[in-house]
């Protein structure tokens, strides 16, 4: 009877550490290091982690720390006047991206590049994106809105990339057609590398 206890005792015993293992899993430290195509650190890169932008960015050495509870997909940096680098995580607990200039911002999304065809029937951006780009509308003063944005702190205009780099509405007006190499829209989710400034969704033009 008592060698019963005993094992009645010590399964019981197993079994809570096996439960308690189990539920005790260990955090993931992370770190990230963002490099241009030169090899060198890119300082203020925003990080997304399963397409999530998180509220810190790279510092002064291109480097990112962070710890956590679960194993992410898909990890990713991003520069504004760089571009955009991808990555399946494996399960790594140092990741090393290097960013290809303007040239991975193809990755940003998945939507359609409205290419040039014959941009010669278009007398300037603003014709291009009517006869060409669905989802966006420009009234006849050529304020542009991305269809199902509405106002957000007073204002509906788009984030404007050229080149990779923003620019000012003044700056896209003087875009010349024949000069277009695609054109990216992007909306809800795909925006958030760009935090506030792409509230009402973004506009991608690539020259050649």
């Amino acid at each position: 009877m008592k060698i019963l206890k005993k094992i009645f005792f010590s399964a019981a015993i197993l079994t809570s550490v096996m439960a308690f293992s189990q539920e005790k899993k260990e955090d993931i430290k992370l770190t990230i290091i963002v490099k241009d195509y030169n090899n060198n650190p890119i300082p203020g890169a925003i990080i997304l982690i399963d397409n999530k932008k998180q509220d810190r960015t790279t510092n002064e050495n291109g480097n990112f720390k962070i710890t956590l509870k679960i194993s992410p997909n898909e990890i990713a940096a991003f520069s504004p006047s760089i571009g955009i680098k991808k990555i399946k995580y494996k399960g790594e607990t140092n990741l090393e991206l290097v960013l290809t200039e303007n040239k991975d911002l193809n990755l940003l999304s998945e939507n359609t590049n409205y290419k040039n065809d014959n941009p010669i029937q278009y007398r300037n951006i603003y014709d291009y994106l009517r006869g060409k780009v669905p989802g966006v509308n420009i009234d006849s003063e050529n304020r542009i809105i991305i269809r199902g944005y509405n106002s957000i702190n007073g204002s509906r205009n788009p984030l404007l990339i050229l080149n990779g780099n923003p620019i000012e509405q003044d700056a896209f007006s003087n875009i010349v057609t024949t000069d277009i190499k695609y054109i990216k829209v992007l909306k809800g989710t795909e925006t958030s590398a760009y935090g506030s400034r792409g509230a009402n969704g973004v506009i991608i033009v690539q020259t050649l």
